[in-house]
């Protein structure tokens, strides 16, 4: 889980610090330094069980100090944890803020929407609300993980319904007769309620034929159901669902027109062998009025996540061109390294 995160999240949110131009930015200094403890620590960490492998890992990353740091991992002390060093709530937001990401990546799967294409808003409701500030007020973080234009956060549940699903076999033996009873009570009752009480105090206690009868987590099921036009996933451990809108507008396509080229670029730029400071030129051959547009009005990013110093429509000498799809629409790409 920790490389997981480490390489699935910390890296590739932190790729804007990383490439700052600035070598003397202490933020990109400090996103490097970070990274680095991260894999010393990994090395000492498994070389008990990968000795080979952590010795290598070792040599290439303590190598750059020619003598000044202990010559294998396999003479380094075994970490152990500092407690004292664990800012628990600020891992509980990361948590949540990771779990909300991961629910509305699951909602573009579903909906089979790539994660390159723009969305318009993503709704998220919390059944606690302790850590909503904190979380609009790093929103940023998670627009960009779901690339979308806005994070909403409301206890307002219009965008779903709840679907209550008894288990009819296991409540048959313990209710009996009064199952015509507990149906009705099931329908009747609200299904935000019974989700909010299953997972808070994992039962629910419904009033049946003048008796309390008890049910649990095996004998209801409440799953969320998107209305049209969203699509939404829930986590009941966290009591938080996250509604995504997946109306495409002709504006959010080009969009995705654009993260598409960015990605053709930077590929291109791998196959080339740019290193990742390289700077580059890039040019687009079409005639489409959309794709025109849409690289108009999206020129900015485009030329900053591709390390490009230009972006034209046409093409560039001495290059070989590309042949790429953007919206359906066969296009010739054409890029040039100037550093």
């Amino acid at each position: 889980a920790f490389v997981d995160g480490l390489s699935n999240w910390y890296v590739r949110s932190s790729r804007a610090r990383f490439w700052n131009t600035d070598k003397q930015s202490h933020d990109k200094r400090d996103a490097y330094w970070t990274l680095y403890e991260c894999l010393v620590t990994v090395t000492k960490l498994i070389a008990p069980f990968t000795p080979f492998l952590a010795e290598t890992f070792w040599q290439n990353l303590a190598g750059v100090f020619q003598g000044r740091a202990v010559e294998s991992v396999h003479l380094c002390d075994y970490p152990s944890s500092v407690s004292n060093q664990v800012d628990r709530q600020l891992s509980e937001q990361m948590e949540l803020l990771r779990t909300l990401a991961s629910l509305g990546r699951n909602s573009r799967m579903s909906a089979k929407l790539k994660v390159r294409q723009p969305l318009a808003e993503v709704v998220v409701l919390l059944a606690d609300t302790q850590h909503q500030t904190w979380l609009e007020a790093h929103d940023d973080l998670l627009r960009k993980e779901l690339n979308v234009e806005q994070i909403t956060y409301t206890d307002d549940d219009q965008y779903i319904d709840y679907r209550v699903t008894p288990n009819f076999k296991r409540l048959g033996p313990r209710v009996g007769k009064l199952m015509p009873h507990v149906k009705k009570a099931i329908a009747s009752a609200m299904g935000s309620e019974l989700l909010a009480q299953l997972n808070e105090h994992q039962k629910v206690v419904l009033q049946i034929d003048g008796q309390d009868v008890e049910f649990d987590n095996e004998d209801l099921e409440v799953s969320i159901q998107a209305k049209e036009g969203w699509v939404a996933a829930d986590d009941h451990a966290l009591g938080c669902v996250v509604v995504l809108n997946t109306e495409l507008t002709p504006k959010l396509l080009r969009k995705g027109m654009s993260r598409d080229l960015i990605r053709f670029a930077n590929d291109r730029r791998k196959a080339i062998g740019c290193e990742y400071n390289d700077k580059i030129e890039l040019a687009v051959d079409t005639s489409d009025e959309e794709v025109i547009l849409a690289i108009d009005e999206n020129r900015d990013v485009i030329i900053q996540e591709c390390q490009a110093i230009s972006l034209g429509i046409g093409s560039l000498s001495e290059t070989e061109a590309g042949e790429i799809e953007l919206g359906g629409l066969t296009c010739q790409l054409h890029v040039r390294v100037v550093s």
